[in-house]
Formats: C-alpha cells, structure tokens, sequence
C-alpha cells in the first residue's frame, strides 16, 4: 500500500514538472515574441532619427547640435549588448526628440510646415506602437517572472536554467 502511495507521488511529482516545464517554456517563447515586437517598434522609432535630424539641422546655429547628437544616437544603439544600456539609450533617444519636438514647436515656420507636420504624425504612431509593445512585453516578463517565484515552480525553474526577465521601461517622447 505504502508503495502505491510513493508511486502516485512521484509520478504526480513528475507531471507536474513537465506541466512546469511546458508552462515555462510557453511563458519564454510569449516573452521572446514580445521583445521582437518591441524591438522592431524600436528600430522603427530609430529609423526616424535622420528625418528628424534634417529638421533639426534647419534651426538656429545653437539648436543645431541636436542633428549630430541624434545621428550618434542611432549608432549608440546599435553598441547596445544588454537590456539596461538599451534602456538608457532609449531614455536618450526620447530626451532628445521632446527637446527636438518642443524647440521645433515653438519655430513659427515649423508649426506651419506640411512636411514637419507629417512626420510629427508618423512619430507620434510610432510611439504608440511602441508603448503597446513596451506593455506586452512586460506584462510577458510579469507573467514569467511570477511563475518562476512561486514557491514549488521557483525550484523547478532554477532545475531548469530559467533565469527571470528585466522590465523594459523608459520615458515616452511624447
């Protein structure tokens, strides 16, 4: 009878570190999905910044430092070899383009401009689109990440090489 019982147990025991491994492993996959979703939003984002460089190329001779930082902005970037620096030069990205945005603002030519207009639209989609991604990818890392730290799963994720996920936050530009 005791044998029946150890038995039961360990098969129980077993099921439930395949079910672990399979919920991990979809949890992994729905994370790594919405990095790549962020990541293209992102790269998107930072395809603007020659557009956005030329305008502000055109302000005065002091405002124009910004054309040549946000031309090294799209270099730092690509640098990036983990997810904090990525952030940090994201939060750069943004800091520049709301400065960018708020002297071209106060330009009367630029308020005007049908072209500056235009892709003041286009980057404003954008930035939705990345605050979209940037929320799914951590409520992904939220999911996984709370799954690793319940207490019976925390060890089967540790078993299994699981490590948890860093959150993906920085300012919009907008």
């Amino acid at each position: 009878m005791l044998a029946w019982f150890i038995f039961g147990f360990m098969c129980a025991l077993v099921i439930l570190c395949i079910l672990a491994y399979f919920k991990f492993m979809s949890l992994h996959k729905a994370v790594k999905r919405a990095w790549l979703r962020l990541d293209v939003s992102l790269k998107n984002r930072r395809d603007m910044l020659p557009n956005l460089s030329l305008i502000a190329a055109a302000f005065d001779q002091e405002d124009r430092s910004f054309s040549a930082e946000l031309n090294m902005l799209k270099e730092k970037v690509f640098l990036c070899n983990n997810i904090d620096s990525r952030i940090s030069c994201e939060e750069e990205i943004s800091k520049h383009l709301r400065q960018l945005l708020t002297l071209a603002c106060k330009s009367p030519d630029f308020a005007k401009d049908e072209h500056f207009q235009h892709i003041r639209k286009k980057l404003s989609s954008l930035e939705g689109r990345v605050q979209s991604c940037k929320k799914r990818y951590n409520s992904a890392v939220r999911d996984f990440n709370t799954l690793a730290d319940i207490f019976p799963l925390s060890i089967i994720a540790k078993i299994l090489e699981f490590g948890k996920f860093t959150y993906f936050d920085f300012e919009n530009s907008l």
